[in-house]
């Protein structure tokens, strides 16, 4: 294949992509040479670079464009430079769950990559409404997931779960979103819920959830981003929705960038702060306050089809 040994190759978060095991979470795509690649996932040996960096002692290291880091009783992996990615599994790759493998390099991983080449993670999840992208943001468990698991469900094509790649490109006038794969994860009461079916699928067992494939309900290019919403529990009995302006946009992005920590790990706070800054500066912002009762879920995808319409009637 013109110099292209192929192993697998999928396509994520708007990057092309050779890896040594195979991914079935991601789409399947056929290239013809390996200068097409943008990153390559490989199978190596970490330990003597561990040891020699101490890493038991101090995790997440960051030295020479690269960043190390272990999951205890499962693997070392090393990202660097935005284009490689190498895994070293404890015991050998027969030792060991690769669907957890799979778990930790589709998301610290694949963040640390999105990072390095200047792309910004958001931790939530994404869909398109009309011919644009919105995210909804919010701490783990506020329902994010759900959200944009019922609005697929209703016809608004899924772009991310858990990790939203923003970031800026050639044809395109503002901040646009890379759809990620087609996967959600969702828990019983939430798949309950939306009166979803759970039989056969894989359970991830780090985080009680299932993994819900979603190719019949997901887009595949690029979408400009037009909004972002933050979810945020109450105590309250209704749904509130209220506009977010200047530092409070900007102090949103920071703390709902996925893999936080990592900013400061790797030096790059001052891209960071730039980042959030732009897109904050451009972005409509919301706040949805909801009921901490998650059978509201329907009411709330309401509340955001409203406000997505009523932004757009207002632009007209």
């Amino acid at each position: 294949m013109n110099g292209l040994n192929k192993k697998y190759l999928y396509r994520a978060f708007g990057l092309k992509i050779w890896s040594e095991i195979p991914l079935p979470e991601l789409i399947d795509i056929e290239l013809t040479s390996s200068n097409e690649v943008d990153i390559h996932i490989e199978l190596g040996n970490l330990e003597d670079i561990a040891e020699d960096w101490n890493i038991a002692e101090q995790n997440f290291q960051y030295r020479n464009a690269a960043l190390l880091f272990e999951i205890p009783d499962l693997a070392l992996f090393e990202v660097s430079g935005g284009r490689r990615v190498l895994i070293s599994p404890k015991n050998g790759v027969s030792g060991v769950s690769m669907a957890r493998i799979r778990l930790y390099l589709l998301g610290t991983c694949m963040g640390a990559i999105l990072m390095q080449r200047g792309t910004l993670p958001l931790h939530g999840s994404a869909v398109m409404i009309g011919q644009s992208a919105y995210a909804f943001l919010g701490d783990s468990g506020v329902g994010k997931s759900t959200l944009s698991a019922a609005l697929a469900n209703q016809g608004y094509p899924l772009l991310s779960d858990d990790v939203v790649a923003v970031h800026y490109t050639k044809g395109f006038a503002g901040p646009i979103v890379s759809p990620a794969y087609p996967q959600q994860k969702l828990n019983a009461y939430s798949m309950d819920m939306l009166q979803m079916e759970s039989a056969g699928f894989e359970v991830i067992m780090d985080e009680f959830k299932y993994a819900v494939p979603r190719r019949d309900k997901f887009y595949v290019d690029d979408v400009p981003l037009a909004g972002v919403f933050e979810l945020l529990p109450t105590t309250e009995n209704n749904i509130t929705v209220e506009p977010i302006y200047a530092l409070s946009g900007i102090h949103l992005l920071q703390a709902h960038t996925y893999r936080l920590a990592l900013i400061k790990r790797m030096s790059m706070l001052q891209w960071h702060f730039s980042s959030v800054t732009q897109l904050a500066g451009v972005l409509p912002m919301n706040r949805i306050s909801r009921p901490l009762d998650g059978r509201t879920v329907h009411n709330l995808v309401d509340t955001v089809l409203q406000t997505v319409n009523k932004g757009v009637s207002q632009s007209i």
